[in-house]
């Protein structure tokens, strides 16, 4: 059986610079990692994953609700015999290069029967290498 380690919903902002240095400044949180590839930057905060909205998208609103769990594959066969459906057979993995801490970060989505769209994630420390 897996367990639950945390969770965050994930938003995208109108300005994430802006919204980065409120949460960074005002509210005291401290950013957790960051992936930076061209056009896509995501950064994860205590429960929170910033994205900056795109042209066409409403900033604000709840793209997903995520678990981060101790052992996805586990989590995955688990979830699997409840009935639950993912987007996809195995889960995919960020490039450690684009993570600021280089931790290995493997994520799947679902779709909940409550409707929302969530996402299991495992984060795994970064190589020795790194």
């Amino acid at each position: 059986m897996f367990k639950i380690l945390a969770t965050h919903v994930a938003v995208d902002v109108e300005d994430l610079q802006a919204t980065m240095r409120y949460l960074d400044d005002v509210v005291g949180l401290k950013e957790l990692r960051e992936v930076n590839r061209p056009n896509v930057r995501v950064v994860w905060y205590p429960g929170l994953e910033l994205a900056q909205a795109k042209p066409d998208s409403a900033p604000g609103i709840v793209k997903h609700v995520a678990w981060e769990v101790d052992d996805i594959l586990s989590a995955i066969r688990d979830l699997k015999a409840q009935g639950v459906s993912f987007e996809g057979d195995e889960p995919r993995q960020i490039e450690t290069a684009v993570v600021s801490t280089h931790q290995r970060v493997r994520y799947v989505f679902l779709t909940t029967p409550v409707g929302l769209r969530g996402e299991l994630v495992q984060v795994d420390p970064p190589p020795a290498s790194a």
